[in-house]
């Protein structure tokens, strides 16, 4: 297992429990089975120990670090003397692909929901700011679709700095995971929310070309992290699933459909190979390095638990 670096703290699982709040003190009974079982990502696994131990938690100390927030940003009003726009406390959740980041973010979305209420928690990625599929086989770049060279970064920084702006709507393009490529047209628009959760595998890199990192325009940033092969395992197994399920609905729309008409340990193969020619080197020269970027790191194990929690001391 990959050991923490100096300037974090680590917390075993059971002590992260009992931080910030009594136990008798917790609530958590809006998040049910069912619920849990709607916002998990596919093929994902979340528990409802989870929940209580490591989310209710991370919840919790989210709010104090909003409340600091809204304190900064009466004391810079003070000393400018003038009032200045609010902006949505900023959270940026990374990590690699099939890690489990999407369940992290709709579950912090979904319990932050109930502290501040419905719309005033957002989310998006940053998969709308890929390229076109079209564009990047255009460039001859496909092949290295969730590189950093494959997203529109300009328009994803304008983004960020409108949300951070303050601006009283910002809209971001659509991605659909059943074509895999980028709605044409179709935006998720948002209404200045209080808190905005932003999830991708690039929000902790730099931009190409560029001394801005994505990072520096949130308040509180997440990495989800595991040991590589795990995160290979998961990906294999997303896969065989995704697969299952394409062959069961026969669209031909979807984007493993074609994997369908070949034989399966075939598919298989080809997923691996796509693993080991795109997300592992993807993985470990540009998303893995930002880890320690990251002001909290969700240590997963067998299973998708948690079992550590790495806190930035400094």
């Amino acid at each position: 297992m990959s050991e923490a670096p100096f300037n974090y703290a680590v917390f075993q699982r059971d002590e992260w429990h009992e931080l910030v709040v009594p136990a008798a003190d917790r609530d958590t009974s809006h998040v049910t089975p069912k619920v849990l079982g709607e916002i998990k990502a596919f093929n994902d696994q979340i528990s409802m120990s989870d929940v209580a131990d490591v989310y209710d938690p991370l919840v919790h100390y989210i709010k104090l670090r909003h409340a600091q927030y809204l304190r900064d940003r009466e004391e810079r009003e003070r000393f400018l003397g003038r009032a200045i726009k609010p902006s949505p406390f900023v959270i940026g959740i990374a990590g690699s692909v099939a890690v489990g980041k999407s369940t992290t973010a709709r579950l912090l979305q979904y319990m932050l929901q109930a502290e501040y209420g419905e719309h005033n928690v957002a989310l998006t990625t940053t998969d709308g700011f890929l390229l076109p599929n079209e564009e990047l086989q255009a460039q001859g770049i496909f092949d290295r679709k969730g590189f950093p060279e494959s997203y529109d970064m300009p328009a994803l920084l304008e983004f960020m700095n409108n949300v951070k702006d303050g601006d009283e709507v910002v809209r971001s393009p659509r991605y659909s995971h059943d074509i895999s490529d980028v709605l044409v047209n179709e935006f998720d628009t948002f209404k200045r929310p209080e808190i905005f959760i932003v999830e991708g595998i690039n929000t902790l890199q730099a931009a190409p070309n560029s001394p801005v990192y994505l990072s520096d325009f949130f308040d509180l940033s997440l990495y989800v992290d595991a040991e590589t092969s795990l995160i290979e395992h998961w990906y294999i197994d997303r896969f065989e699933a995704l697969l299952q399920q394409a062959k069961e609905e026969a669209d031909p729309t979807n984007f493993f459909f074609p994997y369908t008409q070949i034989p399966v340990a075939e598919a298989v193969a080809g997923a691996r190979r796509v693993w080991e020619t795109v997300n592992l080197p993807n993985l470990t020269d540009y998303i893995l390095p930002t880890r320690e970027r990251a002001d909290l790191i969700l240590h997963k194990a067998m299973g998708h638990g948690i079992n550590e929690i790495w806190l930035r001391k400094f």
